[in-house]
């Protein structure tokens, strides 16, 4: 693990704690990463440092369209990148977002800022840092990490193969199976499925619990980003003839229609989980991206029917809901089946994580949160986020024992949950990692 960066340098911060935080293998509970034979294959490019959520903070300072459009060409040069947004960096490099940029450049790659005079050095250390081992240095060595929760999945797939067993476990890809268009041929041709009834849709579903079950961290619905989180429990004998429609004849759906069908698919898979022992996970709150957001669709109390539907599936809320995160200290308080997951909070807004995280400490059980997850799919700032988690997470534990709330041994203890055992016990990471170990299942002809 790397020297310590101090990024929240506030006062008091107990050194025997910040040295439990800095010392404890987090489990990175939430992450979009590519193998790393993909990463060596793209680009040297300020790409793997925009691409998630601070290019976002560039678009709402005022980055004009025609430079938007043109950040993310094939052929485009990371100078001719930094000429694009070179003007918008200042205005949104104090952000959570663009701050774990520029933590991962100090600390991954010597560079201090991002200006006129270092983007050529930091994409000649990119690249001379860029071999086989760099996963293993930014992830395990830099940013202290055991293993992380990674959504994705192979093409026609439900979750994903890898070359890197135990420092990636997967989610199946709930949202996968949702009807969308009516189109599952990608699907078909992989699990020799041909879907028209949604008895054939059940066979799918099956075939990929029985590939991926025994592996994978959870099943993830990310539908919060078009619609709303209240799923109604739709009889099968509604759901059917609409499943028909819809992808036997091609029919269109009305908005009221797509609606009940995919709530039935949500319960379906909810109980599914139950019977195999996977937790649920859900996107919810903040939404990436600009100028579109809709956020009535991702608030976690609409989730709440299905907390009470199915009280033995493990209910893993991502993002805090933010802005409304204390929905969900109140959920995860109320309800035992839910769990509070900080991945990606940490850089939507510090100041709110560090309320949340105050209020969980004298709020929840301490085996209820999640500590961290980087939500990249880049691993080079992953390292940047780790960072301003390990911070915030010392901090408030500190602020607990000067307080004389937490002793020093307890808050030592709960920092430990935080970053690493609930993650560990919640997904049964142990269970997983032995079933990974034997093989994944084969390769798939696409």
């Amino acid at each position: 693990m790397s020297g310590r960066t101090t990024v929240m340098k506030a006062r008091g911060i107990d050194p025997v704690l910040a040295d439990e935080v800095e010392r404890t293998r987090m489990i990175d509970a939430h992450e979009h990463l590519d193998e790393e034979a993909v990463r060596l294959r793209q680009p040297n490019n300020l790409t793997r440092f925009f691409m998630y959520y601070s290019f976002a903070d560039l678009v709402s300072a005022g980055l004009p369209d025609k430079a938007q459009g043109r950040f993310f060409a094939e052929d485009i040069t990371g100078e001719e990148q930094w000429r694009l947004i070179r003007d918008y960096w200042p205005l949104a490099r104090n952000t959570g977002f663009c701050r774990a940029i520029t933590i991962s450049t100090k600390e991954l790659y010597g560079i201090d800022d991002l200006d006129d005079g270092t983007i050529k050095p930091l994409l000649a250390a990119v690249a001379k840092r860029n071999r086989p081992g760099v996963l293993s240095w930014m992830i395990r060595e830099k940013s202290g990490i055991e293993t992380c929760l990674v959504g994705a999945e192979d093409p026609g797939d439900f979750s994903r193969r890898t070359a890197h067993p135990g420092l990636f476990i997967f989610d199946i890809a709930g949202t996968a199976f949702e009807v969308g268009k009516g189109d599952f041929s990608r699907f078909e041709k992989t699990s020799g499925i041909r879907v028209r009834t949604l008895l054939d849709w059940k066979k799918l579903v099956e075939w990929a619990l029985g590939r991926w079950g025994k592996q994978a961290s959870g099943i993830k619905f990310l539908h919060g980003y078009w619609r709303v989180l209240r799923h109604e429990d739709v009889p099968e004998s509604v759901a059917a003839p609409l499943f028909e429609k819809c992808v036997a004849r091609k029919k269109g759906l009305a908005p009221k229609e797509r609606t009940a069908l995919d709530d039935f698919v949500v319960h379906y898979l909810v109980k599914r989980a139950a019977d195999l022992g996977l937790p649920v996970r859900f996107h919810t709150g903040y939404l990436g991206g600009n100028n579109y957001a809709d956020l009535s669709y991702s608030r976690v109390r609409d989730l709440a029917n299905l907390f009470r539907a199915y009280p033995k599936v493990r209910f893993d809320i991502y993002h805090l809901s933010y802005p409304e995160w204390m929905d969900v200290v109140t959920l995860a308080k109320h309800f035992s089946n839910v769990y509070a997951n900080m991945c990606w909070a940490w850089i939507i807004d510090p100041v709110a994580s560090l309320e949340f995280a105050r209020s969980a400490i004298r709020a929840l059980p301490s085996n209820k949160v999640l500590g961290f997850g980087g939500d990249f799919g880049y691993a080079d700032v992953v390292y940047g986020h780790s960072r301003i988690a390990r911070d915030g997470i010392a901090q408030v534990m500190s602020e607990a024992v000067r307080e004389g709330w937490l002793t020093r041994v307890d808050a030592k203890a709960m920092a430990r949950r935080w970053l690493h055992d609930n993650a560990m016990e919640l997904f049964r990471l142990e269970e997983r990692k032995r079933v990974q170990a034997k093989g994944v299942p084969p390769a798939l002809a696409v």
